[in-house]
Parts: C-alpha cells; structure tokens; sequence
C-alpha cells in the first residue's frame, strides 16, 4: 500500500450546479512532498513543494496540479503531542520560529483579550488574519487546533485569535445551552443579540494588533469554525470597508441576518462545508438557517459576479471535494464554495490527533475527513477571493 506522505490525488474537472442537499440532522451546536520533478521553495523558505502548495487556487486544482494538502501540512510546525492535550486547552504550543503574546483589549462595552501569533524577525506582515473561534472553545485551544502557528510561519501572517466574551447575556436559543448570565464563551448567532458591540470589540483587536505589529497596510482576512461563523458573517457584511475576504468553516448564518446583510463593496468569500455535516446541516434547517449554497448565491449576488461559475472535482485520498467558483465578480473579488462530499462537521486538516491519541471520540461530529487543508490552503482561498 502506498504511504499516505505519498499518496497521489487526482482531479477532474466537470460543469454541474452546486449541490443542493446533504444529511441534515439537528444535534445541539457544540464542541514531505512526493513525486515532484521541479521543486520549487514556498512562503516562508522551505523547499520540497509544487506550485500548488505555494498558491492553492481552485484553477490548479481544475488544471490537475498536484495539490495534496498534506504536502504542506506539518512542513512548517509540528503537529502537538497527546502529552501536550491539557497545555494545548490554555496556551498556543510554541513553534520555532514563531512569536505568541496575549494582550488585553477592550471594545463595545466588553474587555477581553487576544493571542497574537506571528513569525519571529518582526517584519512586516503580508495580512492581518482574525481568527473566531467555536462555540465554548478556549481561543488557545482553537488556535492549536486549527494549527495557527504553522499558518503564521507558512505564509508571513499575523494571526489574531479573539476570546469571545463570557456571561454576557445574550438571548437564548431555543434547542441550545442557556447563556444569560452563565460563562459560556459564545460569538452572536442573531441581529436581535449585541452584534454591533461584538463588531466593535473586533475593530479593538485588529486595530491594536495592527499597531504592535506593524501591520497598518495589509489586508484584513477574518475567519472562524462553528459558532463562530455567524459572527464571521455578520463582521464581513458590516465592516466590509475593512474586511477583503473571508472564511467560513463548518458553519452558517440565519435568514434574518442574511436578509439585512448590505456590504458596502465585494468582499471576497471563501465557504467550506461538509455535505454530512450533523451540527450545521449544508442542506440549512427549513426558515431557520441557510443553506450553504444561499450564502453562496448571495455572495455571489452582492460582489456583481458576471459570467458562469465554474466547477472542478478534486479526487481526495478518502472523499471527493467539488469546487464551485465565480471567477468574475467586482473589484476582482471572487465566491468559492468547497463542499466536502461526505464529511462531517470539521476543520479539514485540524491537529485532532492529540485528541484521538486519548481516546476522545469524535463521532458525534460525522465523519473528519483532510482531503483539503482549511489552514494553510484556506488561506491560500482568502487571497485568491480577495483578488490578491
């Protein structure tokens, strides 16, 4: 059997529609290279990668480069030990190379704080990547989990990881743990809760972390998993004067927020979802969420895209992702939707493997597959979106 390191992927290129449906179960929100001829050097100096794995693209992928996601994936950080799992709930694990502070803030009325990563050296960053974490989650254990430290090695980012304030009162959520008062840490869900005050907070993050870190001029990426990406949503349709793309990961947004979205330009956007995905249907919940296609279609319809989309099947080693892009839209934004065919409710190419090491069952949350990378290749996705 050929080792997974070299495991070759194929692709294919096809013109269908989006998919449209997908296992919809409603369970409580919760929780180097092989074969290469030419070598050349990535982001951040290291040899051994292909030209995919310096720019994933949807159109490389259509083209039939070889675009494993594991060919980058580890390259730069390691992955973090079982041993480590209770550090890993509290602290970023430490990467060479790489630099971590945690630094107050204050913003809307909250005080909070945030971890800054960033490659050591203190040079300019090519962007400012605002990171959202999921519902409950610890920002530490998120940035671990979403291998943060590698993303910030790999492509000269700063990474901003928010902790979402706690027992703040937000309106409950019929069929969801009851928050008012509690210390639960949790992003908005819903226009009626303080969205505007939680979008103030993250004006207070970026912009403190812009001043530490010399970072004025680069572009502002803003992503999240889960529980974040509602909020996700709602930063990039009100503050899309700052925002140029962003990534939505295992989550998705109400129909009330989505009929009172009005970005004031095209912001690039990047969705990734599993078509089996148990906590967040793709298929939505009939008058309650969106379907992962809608956000697609309206993003799509906000950034004037023009022409037909385009559409490729990326062959993974243990499931099929579809791509579906709009390549012409304003300001040279872009809309890509990934749809994981089969997968479960992840980040594709997440360090779980400190959490399977102890035996931690996953199940609950479908099945975790990697056959793309939502780190280092989502970012690769946020710039591409961006027109960058």
């Amino acid at each position: 059997m050929m080792p997974l390191s070299c495991r070759h992927y194929t692709y294919k290129s096809v013109m269908i529609t989006p998919i449209r449906q997908a296992l919809a179960a409603s369970v409580v929100l919760g929780l180097v290279a092989c074969g290469s001829s030419q070598p050349i050097v990535n982001e951040g100096g290291v040899p051994g990668g292909k030209a995919c794995q310096n720019d994933f693209t949807p159109e490389r992928v259509a083209a039939g480069e070889d675009c494993d996601p594991n060919l980058n994936r580890t390259m730069f950080c390691p992955l973090v030990p079982g041993s480590e799992f209770l550090r890993s709930r509290t602290e970023i694990i430490p990467c060479d190379g790489v630099d971590i502070s945690i630094h107050p803030v204050v913003g809307g009325g909250f005080e909070t704080e945030y971890i800054a990563i960033h490659p050591s050296g203190g040079g300019t960053p090519s962007a400012v990547y605002l990171g959202l974490h999921y519902l409950n989650a610890s920002a530490a254990f998120y940035g671990n989990l979403t291998r943060m430290t590698e993303l910030a090695k790999a492509r000269n980012v700063l990474v901003l990881l928010p902790q979402a304030p706690a027992g703040i009162g937000l309106v409950d959520v019929p069929g969801l743990p009851p928050i008012g008062g509690n210390t639960l840490s949790r992003w908005p869900t819903q226009p009626s809760q303080p969205v505007e005050a939680f979008s103030q907070l993250l004006d207070g993050v970026v912009e403190d972390g812009r001043n530490r870190f010399s970072a004025r001029g680069a572009p502002l990426y803003v992503a999240g998993l889960s529980n974040g990406i509602p909020m996700v949503y709602f930063y990039a349709c009100g503050r899309a004067n700052q925002v140029e793309a962003f990534l939505a990961v295992a989550g998705t947004q109400n129909n009330e927020a989505a009929a009172i979205c009005q970005p004031s330009r095209a912001v690039g956007a990047v969705m990734i979802h599993g078509t089996a995905d148990p906590i967040v249907p793709y298929g939505g919940v009939g008058g309650v969420l969106r379907t992962i296609p809608e956000n697609f279609e309206d993003f799509k319809a906000f950034n004037q895209c023009s022409g037909d989309d385009r559409t490729a099947l990326f062959n993974g080693a243990s499931g099929d992702v579809q791509f579906d892009w709009a390549p012409n839209c304003a300001d040279g934004r872009r809309v890509v939707l990934a749809s994981l065919l089969g997968n479960g409710h992840n980040w594709p190419g997440d360090d779980a493997a400190l959490l399977q090491e102890l035996g931690i069952n996953l199940g609950l949350f479908g099945a975790a597959r990697n056959d793309i990378d939502a780190t280092i290749q989502g970012f690769d996705l946020l710039r591409y979106a961006a027109g960058r």
